[in-house]
């Protein structure tokens, strides 16, 4: 086949626009499409037909004006899907047809990546300067080209949209890993949204019982759905009593904070067993949330409050496996699977991600 000369992506420019979001008119920024060359292809790099990308929770607070630390224009996008349909001579672990996602990873040589910790690698903490007048890693964009070493393969009877997935649930692997899950623990969920049902679906799968706590009744819907998980509706009961009902009086091993807003870290906290009970923090918060924690409460109980964000290349790795063998199911955290919005149409897109109870909504970036 004849290769691309140029490539069509998606970004979000400083000027705004009054736009009805979930039965509101708000003012956001515009996000258009825009053309460039085509990146040259290295002996280590394989050029990509870019399938679908998922709006992150990131990248529509960004267009709504709530992230602008990441600065404009931004053409952005990291969840994503695509096709091999070239490759550089010394490309060795990846063939044309292959179906690929996403791995942050690191240079492989600081002492960071070499102890495994490549989200923390000294080389990339340096902010990313634009290129041809655009910031961000072209996520939103009909073709790509990638390092062989920023890609995982995954399974080639994947749905698109489902395989778009796998940085969300590479961030669900490293929380776990982060949060020491074991098989037979209790772990409780706070919130069922996007990341709320993939950390449910991840947990699951490391052997945890899954105890979800909701607001809303389409996350409700959503988070029963799913067969596994003992749901608690907190418009209908007190949350952390319920918890210590189920678990009759000893409280979780873990909870997981999917949302960030002060009121879920405070229940969360009070949801843990007496002892060594254990916190993650998995979701920013913007505007920041507020928590007053006693810091002698937690030497006496020994608790742990945990962070997390993104992941290493072993919990893409393991993402990839997990989703490519049926596993987890992404699915449950998509707002429609089979049901798309053309790259030609990005505004639309970012509206539907914004409104509010939206799961995640995918693009169609061959639609352009």
């Amino acid at each position: 086949m004849e290769l691309p000369k140029v490539r069509k992506f998606a970004a979000i420019m400083e000027a705004r626009t009054d736009e009805e979001i979930g039965g509101k008119i708000r003012n956001v920024h515009v996000a258009e499409i825009h053309e460039e060359p085509m990146p040259e292809m290295g002996p280590k790099d394989v050029m990509l037909k870019m399938e679908t990308c998922q709006i992150c929770t990131t990248d529509y607070q960004h267009w709504l004006g709530l992230r602008e630390h990441q600065g404009f224009p931004m053409a952005g996008g990291h969840e994503w899907s695509a096709i091999v349909i070239a490759k550089g001579s010394e490309v060795h672990s990846l063939n044309i047809g292959d179906r690929v996602g996403p791995v942050h990873g690191g240079c492989g040589e600081c002492i960071n990546c070499r102890r495994g910790h490549s989200f923390a690698c000294t080389a990339k903490s340096a902010k990313r300067g634009p290129v041809n007048g655009f910031l961000g890693a072209r996520g939103f964009a009909n073709y790509g080209v990638q390092p062989e070493t920023a890609l995982v393969k995954l399974a080639n009877d994947l749905d698109p949209q489902v395989a778009g997935f796998i940085e969300p649930i590479a961030t669900c692997v490293c929380g776990m890993r982060r949060l020491r899950v074991q098989p037979g623990e209790t772990v409780v969920i706070i919130g069922a949204g996007t990341m709320g049902i993939a950390n449910a679906q991840v947990a699951h799968a490391f052997g945890a019982r899954v105890i979800i706590s909701e607001l809303t009744p389409k996350k409700l819907e959503r988070a029963r759905s799913m067969g596994f998980a003992e749901v608690i509706d907190a418009t209908k009961v007190d949350p952390v009593e319920e918890v210590m009902r189920l678990t009759d009086g000893y409280g979780a091993d873990a909870v997981i904070a999917a949302v960030g807003l002060g009121v879920a870290y405070k229940q969360g906290y009070s949801m843990l067993k007496r002892v060594e009970g254990r916190f993650l923090l998995f979701a920013a918060g913007y505007p920041k949330p507020e928590w007053e924690i006693d810091p002698n409460e937690i030497h006496y109980r020994r608790i742990e409050i945990i962070g997390t964000m993104s992941g290493d290349v072993a919990d893409f790795a393991d993402a990839a496996f997990m989703i490519s063998h049926r596993i987890v199911d992404p699915s449950y955290s998509l707002e429609s699977l089979g049901k798309m919005i053309p790259l030609k149409d990005i505004q639309k897109a970012y509206i539907a991600a914004a409104t509010p109870d939206a799961y995640r909504v995918t693009v169609d970036l061959q639609n352009v």
